[in-house]
């Protein structure tokens, strides 16, 4: 059987990842029972090959698979069991008195700072886990720190945190909590290797200007905290984000610059190898390990460990091998979604890359060879970008519900410039740790700051053309996807040549243009409210057609880029946003929107006028503010309005939607002071439970809060009405087609 390695990794892989996304008890017994199932039937046609005339290939290939499956399922099932589930059952919310360290970087932010506790003991038993510790202040530990304390924790629901075998949580209350170095270290290899990344990110803050420092640690040690919100959101509106998510490709560039170095001075293959092996080490122990470090390092010493004994390293089965690696102790480790998109893109390139630049030569047929040797360097940027983004296309549109379709010239722009500014930045903060050549940085440093800008100058120049993000979370796009998917299945079984490929290719455009167009016929004139979920808050918005206003845009900070998203991949801005008071938890996001996307008409609630002429002083954005006990209409859309009405400085909000009625109270409100006309409505918004509810009259009532706000005023809302929606746990959506 050929490639049986790169067969068993990719295969255990997916089927990880199958059952890790779905979670679901259903699909983990469903696999099982087709594994089961597939096992038999292998079984049974190797029995009968002689006589059904098929290949024993067929039947061993099954067997595999089926096999490979099997145990997939039965590691999830015991890692979930084992491990996972005891830490959360005995230790999530309850108070636990822990011994431990800190493992790794302190991660600190602009309000407070990320500690990343290993437990060896918790109530005086020994375990083995880890613990995210958020505190607003100063702990006063270091990295590798010995420590004691009493914690109050909740188990984590993160997929990339449960990757690194984060179950628990904790943010740290000084009148709860208590916390108390012993006064020792936890010495490691790794932690040599954190004090050589903290010194390498200040000796590139220390020589670059503030904006290229922080892109250079991006891109050289993954460090994104310290990258300006505004680039960061160009990052992820051209789906770039691949480049500043420290991977294989960082990798390669950095292992290819040293192989050039090594090749005139090292002429044994051996050393080669064992050179380059240790610089795969070094880079991945100094970048925390990432997977697609990972990932890139086994399948890049397996490489060289071919070359050194002349034989040919096969990338399916490289591929596979490092899949094993990653996940054989670690099923979680599908938790990181970086992981995942980077065998994606890699097992795209193996299999498209080549394939596609060798079908772009041929149009081409240039016949000058120095002409077709600059050519060929550009169409192999180009067939390796779009090999990859082909690839991880399926992946970002199920996790991320976006697509950046102009991801691939984006890509044939920057990974060159990329490349340069990696071993640029890499040189600078080596050369400046070395005593008597530490000058030799500036050259290099001035090399980087000239590519970090022009880097970012292109990125943001992607970033703003119109359509850069597009919501891909629709219908017609997940036919269009399967059908593609289909396409592409059938043409690798019949082994399909060039015409097969251009009417596929031609039939899958149709699809998703027709789709694209009956959607938006469907949809025209249709309204659409969104509910969403951000936690301690209220985030609501009417959409109608290419229209949206929002009538609150508060919750937690977490939540804020699925919003600017949403909002960012199907409007190119946004009409009107009513702030009923400048309270975090429905305002929070009018500087992200602000910074985002243009918005017509502000409403800000201000009693004096005071606050409205601060922000405008601010930003330059004027806003028109109200005052107490007035009321006004909006005209939201051609299909919705809403009535504004404050009074005791409270705002309360009627939208009227095709018909339908919601009413939007915020808190501190009290029902009797509401006049009676706007007490009926088919829908009420609220985070708590209003003065004088039992006066309201609704048919559905939807709840934006927390689950446990909820769960403590269920009786209450209750009494309102029996129909109850929450933000809980997803967005709620009602879509109103009336006249």
């Amino acid at each position: 059987m050929k490639r049986l390695l790169g067969t068993i990794g990719i295969t255990y892989l997916s089927v990880l990842a199958v059952v890790f996304y779905f979670s679901e008890s259903i699909v983990l017994v469903l696999v099982t029972v087709l594994s089961l199932f597939a096992i038999s039937a292998g079984i049974i046609l190797k029995i009968l090959r002689r006589k059904i005339k098929i290949k024993s290939e067929v039947s061993s290939l099954m067997i595999v698979l089926a096999a490979v499956s099997l145990t997939a399922c039965v590691s999830m099932f015991v890692y979930t069991n084992a491990v996972y589930s005891p830490v959360v059952d005995n230790y999530s919310d309850k108070e636990i008195t822990i011994s431990g360290y800190v493992c790794d970087k302190i991660q600190v932010k602009e309000s407070s700072n990320l500690y990343t506790i290993a437990v060896t003991q918790v109530n005086g038993k020994k375990e083995n886990f880890k613990i995210n510790l958020t505190s607003v202040t100063d702990l006063q530990i270091e990295e590798f720190d010995l420590i004691k304390a009493k914690l109050n924790t909740t188990k984590v629901d993160e997929g990339y945190l449960m990757s690194r075998k984060i179950f628990l949580t904790s943010y740290y209350d000084i009148s709860e909590n208590s916390i108390e170095p012993t006064g020792e270290k936890q010495q490691s290899i790794y932690s040599i290797a954190v004090s050589v990344r903290k010194a390498m990110e200040r000796s590139l803050d220390v020589i670059l200007p503030e904006g290229t420092a922080s892109l250079c640690k991006a891109v050289l040690l993954g460090d994104k905290q310290s990258l300006q919100s505004d680039v960061r959101d160009d990052f992820s509106k051209t789906g770039t984000t691949f480049l500043i998510v420290v991977s294989g490709l960082h990798l390669s560039i950095i292992t290819a610059f040293v192989l050039l170095l090594l090749k005139k001075a090292v002429k044994n293959r051996f050393a080669v190898c064992v050179i380059l092996s240790i610089v795969v080490l070094c880079f991945a122990s100094v970048t925390g390990f990432a997977p697609s470090v990972v990932r890139s390092g086994v399948m890049a010493v397996m490489t060289y460990c071919s070359q050194a004994l002349l034989r040919r390293s096969d990338g399916i089965n490289s591929l596979g091998a490092a899949a094993i690696v990653l996940t054989a102790l670690n099923p979680f480790a599908v938790g990181d979604i970086g992981m995942i998109l980077s065998f994606s893109a890699t097992f795209g390139i193996i299999l498209w890359a080549k394939k596609i630049e060798f079908y772009i030569l041929r149009k081409l047929n240039i016949s000058n060879r120095y002409i077709h040797r600059m050519v060929k360097s550009v169409v192999s940027l180009v067939s390796v970008s779009a090999a990859a983004s082909l690839w991880i296309i399926p992946i970002t549109t199920v996790a991320f519900n976006t697509i950046s379709p102009f991801v691939v010239i984006a890509s044939v722009f920057l990974e060159p410039i990329v490349s340069v500014l990696l071993v640029c930045a890499m040189l600078t903060a080596i050369f400046s740790l070395i005593p008597f050549v530490s000058f030799l940085a500036y050259p290099f440093a001035l090399i980087a700051a000239l590519v970090g800008r022009l880097f970012l100058f292109i990125i943001s120049f992607f970033a703003s053309l119109p359509y850069s993000v597009v919501n891909s979370d629709k219908p017609y796009f997940y036919v269009w996807f399967i059908l593609s998917f289909l396409l592409v299945a059938v043409g690798y079984a019949v082994k399909a040549k060039g015409f097969y490929v251009r009417c596929g290719a031609g039939l899958s455009a149709v699809v998703l243009v027709f789709g694209w167009a009956v959607y938006s016929v469907i949809g025209y004139g249709t309204v659409t409210l969104s509910v969403y979920s951000v936690g301690s808050g209220v985030s609501a918005a009417v959409k109608c057609g290419s229209n949206i206003s929002f009538i609150s845009c508060g919750g937690s900070t977490r939540d804020a880029y699925g919003i600017i998203d949403d909002v960012y991949g199907n409007y190119s801005s946004v009409d009107s946003v009513i702030v009923p008071n400048t309270k975090l938890k429905y305002s929070r996001y009018i500087p992200q929107l602000l910074s985002e996307v243009d918005i017509s008409n502000i409403l800000l609630y201000d009693s004096s006028d005071d606050k409205g002429k601060r922000l405008e002083a601010y930003d330059g954005i004027s806003r028109n503010t109200f005052g107490d006990n007035c009321s006004f209409t909006v005209n939201l859309n051609s299909k919705s309005s809403v009535d504004v009405v404050n009074i005791d400085s409270v705002t309360y909000q009627y939208v009227n939607i095709n018909g339908s009625t919601l009413l939007f109270i915020p808190s501190e409100a009290d029902i009797a002071n509401l006049p009676e006309k706007y007490r009926k409505a088919d829908y009420l918004l609220i985070d708590s439970v209003p003065e004088n509810s039992e006066l309201l009259n609704c048919d559905i009532v939807i709840f934006s809060g927390l689950q446990s706000t909820l769960d403590k005023e269920y009786y209450s809302i209750k009494q309102i009405c029996d129909t109850i929606y929450s933000t809980a746990d997803d967005t709620v959506e009602f879509v109103f087609s009336g006249g």
